[in-house]
C-alpha cells in the first residue's frame, strides 16, 4: 500500500438541492456558497506544498507541520467501544468533535466548520472536487491555516472540505454520538512524535516533543515496527500463519475486520502476541484490528520512531 498525498481528480461542479431541517440530516451547501468558496482558490505552493505528477494523478506533498515541544491530553468523546473522537478548537473557542482515523489517507471536514477556521481551496487553476466510493457528497481539496487540538497547533494541513453540513456519512465510521464534524487522517497524525491511546483513562495524549518513548518493562507486551510509507498505521504480522499487512484501526467498531468478513483462526501481531478466533466484521480494505480489541491495552504509537507499543493497561484511575 503506497503512501499518497491528496489527489485532485475532477473539475469543480456544484450540487443543487433543498436544505433539510433536521439537526442530524445532511444539508448540501447552496450553489451560490459553493461558487463563492471555489472563487477563493489558491496555488498550494503558497502554503509550502510541492506539486508532483504521478501515474495516479497530481499530488501535493510537504507543507503541513506541527509546532515542536507541545503536548496535550484529550478526552475520548466516543464510547462503547472507546474511540478517539476529540474536540477541535475553532472560532471564538467553539469546539467540534473530530475523529482521529489512523487508517484514513485524507482528512475531511464539514463545510461550516471549514469555513469558520478559514479553509481555502487549493489547485493550480480552478477549484476541484473529489468523491470517495459510496459517498454522494463530494469534497474540495483545501488547506486550513491552523488546526488546534488543545495546545497542539498544526499548520497548513490538507483537508477535503465536504460540500455539506451535518452527518459525515461513512467517514464518521458509524459514530453517531457525538456527531462528527471532521476526520483527521494518518497523513496528519504521522507528524506527531507520540500518540498515546490511554483507554483506562479514556483519553488520547499527543506530543510533538522529540524524545524516545520508554515503555514500562513490567507492563510491556509487544514492541512492533510500523510499516513505513504505508499511508496508514500498519504493521507486518501474520493471519492464519501467512504474512500479512495488518492495519491498526482504533476508529473501527469491531474486534477484527477482513475482506468479506472472512473468518480467521489467528492474527499474530508480534512475538508471543496475537488474537485467536476474533469476531470478524467486513473490512473497508485489508485486515484490521479495531477498537473492541485495542481498548484492552495501553497503546503508544510513535510515527517518527516507527514503532507501536502495546502495554498492560494501568488501573486505579478515576
Amino acid at each position: 500500500m503506497k503512501k499518497r498525498a491528496m489527489m485532485l481528480l475532477m473539475p469543480v461542479f456544484f450540487l443543487s438541492g433543498c436544505k433539510t431541517t433536521g439537526p442530524s440530516e445532511i444539508v448540501p451547501v447552496a450553489w451560490k456558497d459553493q461558487q463563492a468558496y471555489a472563487a477563493q482558490v489558491k496555488d498550494p505552493r503558497r502554503f509550502g506544498y510541492s506539486i508532483y505528477q504521478t501515474p495516479s494523478g497530481i499530488v501535493y506533498r510537504g507543507g503541513c507541520r506541527v509546532h515542536p515541544n507541545q503536548a496535550k491530553m484529550l478526552p475520548m468523546a466516543a464510547e462503547d467501544p472507546l474511540r478517539p473522537v476529540v474536540m477541535l478548537e475553532g472560532k471564538f473557542g467553539a469546539e467540534s468533535p473530530v475523529l482521529l482515523d489512523f487508517t484514513a489517507s485524507a482528512s475531511w471536514m464539514e463545510f461550516g466548520l471549514a469555513q469558520s477556521i478559514r479553509a481555502v481551496p487549493v489547485s493550480e487553476r480552478q477549484a476541484l472536487l473529489i468523491k470517495i466510493p459510496g459517498e454522494e457528497i463530494p469534497g474540495c481539496p483545501s488547506v486550513v491555516p491552523t488546526l488546534q487540538l488543545g495546545q497542539i497547533f498544526i499548520e497548513n494541513p490538507q483537508v477535503i472540505v465536504r460540500m455539506a453540513d451535518g452527518p459525515m456519512g461513512s467517514l464518521a465510521r458509524g459514530i453517531a454520538d457525538p456527531e462528527i464534524k471532521g476526520v483527521i487522517s494518518w497523513e496528519i497524525l504521522e507528524k506527531f512524535e507520540q500518540i498515546h491511546l490511554d483507554y483506562a483513562g479514556k483519553r488520547v495524549a499527543l506530543t510533538t516533543t522529540k524524545s524516545a518513548y520508554g515503555p514500562d518493562p513490567s507492563r510491556l507486551i509487544a514492541a512492533i515496527p510500523l510499516v513505513q510509507n504505508a499511508g496508514v498505521c500498519a504493521i507486518r504480522g501474520a493471519v492464519d500463519g501467512k504474512s500479512a499487512l495488518i492495519l491498526i484501526d482504533p476508529a473501527g467498531n469491531f474486534e477484527a475486520a477482513t475482506d468479506g468478513a472472512q473468518p480467521v483462526a489467528s492474527i499474530q501481531m508480534g512475538a508471543g502476541f496475537g488474537f485467536a478466533s476474533p469476531a470478524v466484521s467486513a473490512s473497508s480494505g485489508g485486515v484490521r484490528i479495531g477498537a473492541r480489541l485495542l481498548q484492552n491495552f495501553k497503546i503508544t504509537i510513535c510515527p517518527q520512531e516507527g514503532m507501536i507499543y502495546f502495554e498492560k493497561p494501568e488501573t486505579g484511575r478515576e
